[in-house]
């Protein structure tokens, strides 16, 4: 029994040791370190391993809780809370709203060997529930049935040139200006729109980052198709990183307050997040609750799907919508500003 303890505790140290290398991942640019950057992905079940280990010494009465309480509480101030309760705010408090709802719709299913979901109803639902006043898609499908007809202003942009995989921006309001920049050697885009609400105008962003292009249960850990997936995805890290400071560049020509929407390919604990986020807010974290799970990967919770508004405005409401035809859910938020 003894030996089996010790095991335990050298789990416990290992696990506890990895979830402290991770904070320094927001800091390190995978160009750099491009396979330091995986950890990322598994920050989210190093944190419930080092919480089951102080569960375990708790009930045992055992001082080696210590070991991951310390890193518990450390990963709580440098990666935000790990589980949000948040209330929303009352937007008769602000003289201006506007409900953005982002969605990777992967090509509204169209390539579905069997699709088990009528696509345009769901939409209808979430679109009738929501009543968002802003739509940011990603992967939109040219070639579809979808009822946009209450969104008088739009824009449109495919980066194969075949109509087939872009991205899009519905709105109830008038668009002042409108672009899009494709990144390199990538169908993956970010495309923008200048909304006019009343005396103000915002810019918002509609982007897709590189994926790391793993399917879901086919993934094979054996030896040489691990190295081959780890290059792949360390690669994928450096191309975002690339992508990100594109996007940065742009943004930061912007005269007008900021939403950056969409599907970033990557954890709230990455790089690519933290500069991304910069000195906005996190709408999730601002007014969400719950851990956020935005995509499964093979039934693992990920966050990976953001709204960020630039710090002039208020997060007055966060939603993860849990009705989808996607492999991602729909984020929708309200942004106040007086």
């Amino acid at each position: 029994m003894g030996f089996l303890n010790k095991i335990v505790y050298w789990i416990n140290i290992i696990v506890a040791f990895l979830l402290l290398i991770s904070f320094v991942l927001p800091y390190v640019p995978p160009k750099s370190f491009p396979t330091l950057s995986l950890l990322s992905l598994i920050v989210s079940p190093l944190i419930l391993i080092n919480i089951l280990f102080f569960v375990y010494y708790a009930i045992r009465l055992k001082r080696k809780l210590i070991i991951s309480l310390i890193v518990l509480l450390i990963a709580h101030l440098h990666f935000n809370p790990f589980f949000e309760f948040s209330s929303e705010k009352n937007s008769a408090d602000y003289n201006n709203t506007l409900h953005v709802l982002s969605y990777n719709v992967r090509l509204f299913n169209a390539y579905e060997k069997n699709p088990s979901k009528d696509v345009s109803i769901i939409i209808s639902e979430i679109l009738n529930i929501q009543q968002p006043d802003v739509i940011c898609i990603q992967e939109y499908y040219n070639d579809n049935k979808m009822d946009f007809s209450r969104y008088p202003y739009s824009f449109i942009h495919f980066n194969d040139g075949k109509g087939i995989f872009g991205h899009a921006i519905f709105s109830k309001y008038p668009l002042l200006n409108k672009g899009a920049f494709d990144f390199k050697d990538s169908n993956n885009n970010t495309i923008y729109v200048d909304i006019v609400k009343g005396d103000d105008t915002l810019r918002i962003y509609n982007l897709h980052l590189q994926s790391l292009g793993i399917t879901p249960g086919i993934i094979s850990w054996q030896e040489g198709k691990k190295d081959k997936l780890i290059k792949r995805i360390s690669r994928t890290f450096i191309i975002q990183q690339q992508q990100m400071e594109d996007i940065l560049d742009h943004k930061n020509t912007s005269p007008n307050p900021v939403l950056l929407c969409g599907d970033f390919n990557n954890t709230p604990f990455s790089y690519v997040y933290r500069r991304l986020r910069g000195d906005m807010k996190d709408a999730f974290v601002e007014c969400g609750n719950g851990i956020g799970t935005t995509y499964l990967f093979d039934s693992y919770p990920m966050r990976i799907d953001y709204i960020l508004v630039s710090k002039e405005l208020d997060v007055v409401k966060f939603e993860t919508v849990k009705k989808s035809f996607s492999d991602h859910y729909p984020v929708s938020a309200t942004v106040g500003w007086d």
